[in-house]
């Protein structure tokens, strides 16, 4: 069988393995089920899906031998976010849905998965900005000065994506050793990559180097260095 189809029964094993499991409990307003998915070196591993009670997602998240595992959840509202664990974390938050389908939460008891949340937090805004250009050039679409006023819908996008380059590259060198740095230096804006391994090597390979000193057999920071670090 297909490993990526492996659901509940291959996180089970890994939780008796491990013998570690993290409690995470989330408000989920008008959610009936979320699905999870464990975020492996080269695929994602789906669980079954989760059913809500009362607006409460409850669950044991298997901890891997990392020592540090990450998971994407999928909610039947439209909203996902990713969560990582450590051995000791407990996890509570809320997660919810503003504007075009864009997620808001929060999340606390988790260092790796509050900085996961510190680094969506410029691309929320980012995605929230993009949202508002595109409903502002619809409404001035066939006006006289539609040319004009796109170019300066462009212009605040322009700034908004600088901003957020910034933003992300602070919080990535407060704490270079985070395994959540791999994540952030993926963001994308729409289909725009805000970073590149090529123009942004310095960043990549500092931050690859404080991660692999304090991770060094990881699996996903084996593969990134694989892919990004030339």
């Amino acid at each position: 069988m297909n490993k990526f189809w492996m659901g509940a029964p291959a996180l089970f094993l890994a939780a008796c393995a491990g013998g570690d499991l993290v409690p995470v409990s989330l408000e989920v307003p008008e959610t009936k089920e979320v699905v999870v998915f464990r975020i492996d070196a080269d695929q994602l591993v789906p669980w079954d899906p989760v059913a809500v009670a009362d607006g409460m997602f409850d669950t044991e998240l298997p901890l891997d031998s990392s020592g540090a595992t990450f998971y994407a959840l999928s909610l039947d509202n439209g909203a996902s976010l990713r969560l990582g664990i450590e051995r000791g974390d407990d996890i509570e938050g809320k997660v919810s849905v503003v504007g075009s389908g864009i997620t808001d939460y929060s999340v606390t008891g988790s260092a790796l998965s509050e900085r996961l949340q510190a680094h969506y937090m410029p691309l929320r805004h980012t995605a929230l900005l993009m949202d508002t250009l595109e409903q502002e050039a619809k409404a001035h679409q066939g006006m006289q000065d539609a040319a004009e006023h796109n170019a300066q819908l462009f212009m605040r996008y322009e700034a908004r994506i600088t901003k957020h380059r910034d933003e992300l590259i602070k919080l990535v060198k407060e704490e270079p050793a985070s395994l959540a740095n791999i994540f952030a230096l993926y963001q994308s804006a729409g289909n725009f990559y805000l970073f590149d391994p090529q123009r942004d090597s310095a960043l990549f390979r500092t931050t690859a180097d404080a991660m692999s000193e304090a991770h060094p057999e990881h699996p996903i920071l084996k593969v990134f260095i694989q892919s990004a670090i030339r």
